[in-house]
């Protein structure tokens, strides 16, 4: 996708090539790639070919996904509706906000739907052009100035608040997960904005190291926020964005949202030398925001191993929430050998099962493999370690 792409599409010309071959499907878009077409539209079919893909891909993020503009990279990079609207729900109606990153726009256009102004800025006029597209199609442009520059020459002195996505990708390698080398650099960045407010609100990647927080210079709310049992989104909020909770995990499921926060007073939570009737296992965005404590503490549950995230009951709890533990009902416990649970298996005549692995050196595909058994089914087998750091593996049942 380039510029001319770009520029071309959003014309009335554009348009209606849109129109015209929106309705293909992928084969048949496909196979339009190699039409020999003339004149203007000709050169543009790859293109248009692309935005109709991206379009149909974003759906799943995007309420008016089908009017939207993307580039393959800005829709990689960008969060759901959903959780854009909860970020921007943090930020005040009368604040004008700065989106320094804006990218296709998929932050910018609740924070100005949420604030009395808002002004976006993206170093790439592709993003730019992507965002002014997207924020019309949700009738918000007339509220947001648009700026192509860098984000270090854009810090409005007259800002009540900041938002910020640093890029993560790096020419010629993998992404970064580390909070001290992205792009912007926050390091340099965020001293700057301190100057104007310090209200800002930075989103990272959910594999962020915390030993980095340290070396930020404003210890931020961590919250973390999960799509069902997928963490999406980590994000640091400073200044008057922040709460009185040092960590927070949001999770977003079935239409509903459920936050849990730490506690300045967290109860003791027992270990037990034997998982009970239930084995638990807390929503990920838990675990990432260092909660299972909290989360034990709030329903009655012990743990199995004190550097585990599992945790175990006798009666059945969290239903009230669905989607923030995973609850499975225990049938077996024994000591993990391997000759032994292949042969128990085998006289059960188990042939499919689902494999869960918690501090055991074979990943559950290399024990599918060993064990001569297929994924799926029923029943769980989950392999990990006790109080006594002895290997059990427990036959279960989701429940």
């Amino acid at each position: 996708m380039t510029l001319a792409d770009l520029n071309y599409l959003q014309s009335a010309d554009g348009h209606e090539l849109i129109q015209r071959y929106e309705s293909l499907n992928d084969e048949d878009l496909y196979r339009l790639l190699f039409k020999s077409a003339h004149g203007e539209e000709g050169k543009f079919l790859p293109g248009m070919v692309t935005l109709i893909k991206l379009r149909r891909q974003a759906r799943l993020k995007f309420k008016l996904a089908d009017q939207m503009f993307f580039t393959p990279l800005n829709l990689e990079q960008s969060t759901s509706e959903a959780i854009s609207e909860h970020i921007a729900a943090r930020f005040k109606a009368d604040w004008k906000v700065v989106d320094l990153t804006c990218g296709l726009g998929g932050n910018l256009i609740p924070l100005a739907r949420r604030c009395r102004e808002a002004v976006a800025v993206d170093k790439l006029d592709l993003n730019i052009i992507c965002a002014q597209e997207n924020a019309r199609a949700y009738g918000v442009a007339d509220k947001i100035e648009f700026v192509t520059g860098d984000a270090y020459d854009n810090l409005k002195t007259d800002a009540d608040a900041f938002f910020l996505d640093p890029a993560r990708d790096r020419e010629g390698k993998t992404k970064t997960r580390s909070i001290l080398n992205s792009e912007p650099e926050l390091m340099k960045i965020l001293p700057e904005i301190f100057k104007i407010t310090h209200n800002v609100g930075v989103k990272l990647s959910p594999a962020f190291d915390y030993k980095e927080l340290e070396s930020l210079p404003e210890m931020p709310e961590v919250e973390i926020v999960a799509e069902d049992n997928n963490c999406k989104v980590a994000m640091l909020w400073f200044g008057a964005l922040k709460t009185e909770s040092l960590r927070r995990a949001t999770i977003l499921t079935k239409g509903q949202k459920y936050e849990f926060v730490s506690s300045r007073d967290r109860a003791s939570v027992s270990i037990a030398p034997q998982p009970a009737t239930y084995l638990y296992e807390p929503n990920k965005a838990i675990i990432k925001a260092h909660l299972v404590e909290e989360i034990a503490s709030q329903y009655g549950l012990a743990k199995i191993n004190r550097h585990l995230s599992f945790l175990t009951g006798d009666a059945l709890v969290g239903t009230e929430k669905p989607g923030v533990l995973r609850a499975f009902k225990v049938k077996v416990c024994k000591p993990f050998n391997l000759k032994e649970l292949k042969t128990y298996l085998k006289a059960e005549k188990i042939k499919r099962i689902n494999i869960l692995t918690k501090r055991f050196p074979l990943a559950p595909e290399e024990l599918y493999q060993k064990l001569k058994i297929k994924e799926g089914g029923e029943s769980f087998l989950i392999v990990t370690v006790l109080s006594n750091e002895e290997r059990y593996y427990f036959l279960a049942e989701r429940v």
